[in-house]
């Protein structure tokens, strides 16, 4: 009997042990709706800057940008990322600038970037927010530039648009 319970502490120990790869329940990735990168008939785009300007609550908008404006644009273990405003002035535009994450604008003014950027989010059937990030899901990546189209949440406001998408497509593979 005292030889079964060290094999069986034995056994708990190595099952709950530290792994090279441990799992962050948090950090799983997102599985889009099958249709939101479909080949879709876009309405012609608009800026982030514009959007911000017809963010009625209902509204459906097409907007294009690039994903960024924050070290990490994604929120983590929720389908959302934020969208940029192409005159925000990345990182890589600038001459000599060796930045490792050019697109978190992090030479821009903070206030213009607040009211530069937007947040893509992606709900499920049920119209929930999708569980786990978008970031690496089916090329989605900081600094690639995108177009989105959605409806302007409910919740939104002059400070703080949120657009849940329906469309997307990477526009720089």
């Amino acid at each position: 009997m005292k030889s079964f319970i060290i094999f069986l502490s034995i056994v708990v120990c190595l099952l709950s042990s530290c792994s090279e790869n441990p799992v962050d329940e948090y950090a799983h990735q997102a599985v889009l709706p099958s249709d939101i990168m479909s080949p879709k008939k876009w309405e012609p785009s608009i800026s982030v800057k514009a959007a911000r300007q017809e963010a009625i609550p209902g509204k459906i908008l097409t907007v294009e940008g690039f994903i960024g404006g924050r070290k990490n644009p994604f929120t983590r273990g929720k389908a959302v990322f934020i969208l940029g405003d192409d005159a925000l002035k990345t990182c890589d535009e600038i001459p000599g600038d060796s930045c490792p994450t050019p697109w978190d604008v992090c030479c821009e003014d903070r206030k213009k970037v607040a009211t530069s950027t937007l947040s893509v989010q992606i709900l499920d059937e049920n119209g929930s927010l999708l569980s786990g990030t978008l970031n690496g899901v089916a090329g989605i990546e900081a600094g690639k530039r995108v177009k989105v189209q959605g409806t302007v949440s409910e919740s939104s406001t002059s400070e703080s648009l949120a657009l849940e998408v329906s469309a997307l497509e990477i526009l720089n593979d």
